[in-house]
């Protein structure tokens, strides 16, 4: 059977590169509107927020006011009189790209894509992505504090090195869980709800521990673990119920015990793993983002992940000082 042949080539083909750059821009706003429901700014803006409040005094119900240079709804607050846009305050303010670029990007993030390939892939530089990459984490700040565990949980240690201590005077190599290490303490309940803190560096002590899990515990919880002694002063201060497994890697009734956890501590260790380059002091940010990216994807069924941290990205204050000189 003969080939068809595409009957738009040669339109194509006969279009400068002007027209044919304004075509791409169209057809990829086509795609992202039928990927995540709108093709571009102002679409996500009048849906998700068709009444912006103020991002300066946050003044709700302002009065519409002209528009930008650009044809962007401008808005005037009633409260303090100064003029803004649905995307002021927001991670995309300023932003150069479109949203259908953005998008792109936002799905290259869920994947845990390098810098290099979501800058080539999206058409900009690799300063660019490491800032677009540290806006969206921007928006995540303290959004573990939410979160509540309860009924049955599992918690556990892990251990990541400290890379910035070796360029520190004095530093040397040390055996076992030493202060060159930084303790993550990972928790997740029966209800599959993921927990990821820093807790410091070495073995954590039992007051480190509480104070890092004790307010995302709800009282009377069963905790699941492996007899560390550390994890006592947080069962008794939420009156919970201790299920205890002794370490033993040979063991089956540990291996099956604890299976919940130590999965959940490989995941991350793997998805820290896979950022090349990351600066220790930003690790929280990066474990807010798996925790955040865990949940997402549980619903992703129901609503796909890159149209919900869009979403997400529009509806929240959020702004990341750029590393270049002004």
């Amino acid at each position: 059977m003969p080939r068809r042949e595409n009957p738009y080539a040669g339109m194509v083909d006969g279009l400068s590169g002007a027209q044919f750059r304004e075509l791409s821009a169209a057809v990829a706003a086509r795609e992202c509107r039928d990927d995540v429901g709108f093709g571009t700014f102002d679409e996500a803006a009048e849906a998700w927020k068709p009444d912006p409040r103020c991002p300066w005094c946050h003044h709700e119900h302002n009065h519409r006011d002209s528009s930008t240079p650009s044809g962007r709804q401008r808005w005037l607050c009633t409260e303090c009189g100064r003029t803004y846009t649905a995307l002021t305050g927001t991670v995309f303010e300023g932003s150069k790209k479109d949203l259908p670029t953005w998008a792109r990007f936002v799905r290259l993030m869920c994947y845990n894509a390098q810098l290099d390939l979501a800058a080539e892939a999206c058409g900009i530089s690799h300063q660019t992505a490491f800032e677009w990459r540290h806006r969206v984490m921007a928006t995540l700040g303290g959004y573990q504090g939410r979160t509540v565990l309860r009924d049955r949980c599992w918690i556990d240690e892990m251990y990541i090195e400290d890379s910035a201590l070796k360029n520190t005077p004095g530093y040397r190599t040390m055996r076992g869980l030493s202060r060159n290490l930084i303790c993550v303490s990972v928790a997740i309940d029966v209800h599959k709800s993921p927990l990821a803190a820093v807790c410091g560096h070495g073995k954590p002590s039992g007051r480190r521990i509480k104070e890092a899990l004790e307010s995302h515990v709800a009282e009377g919880t069963t905790f699941v673990h492996d007899k560390e002694r550390a994890h006592n002063p947080l069962i008794r201060a939420v009156k919970g119920t201790s299920v205890a497994f002794k370490a033993d890697t040979r063991d089956p009734d540990y291996l099956e015990g604890m299976k919940m956890v130590n999965s959940l501590c490989a995941w991350i260790r793997r998805f820290v793993e896979g950022y090349v380059g990351m600066k220790q002091e930003n690790l929280q940010e990066y474990l807010d983002w798996y925790v955040y990216l865990f949940r997402v994807k549980q619903a992703d069924e129901r609503w796909p992940k890159t149209a919900r941290v869009l979403r997400h990205l529009m509806l929240t204050d959020a702004r990341y000082r750029s590393s270049r000189r002004r």
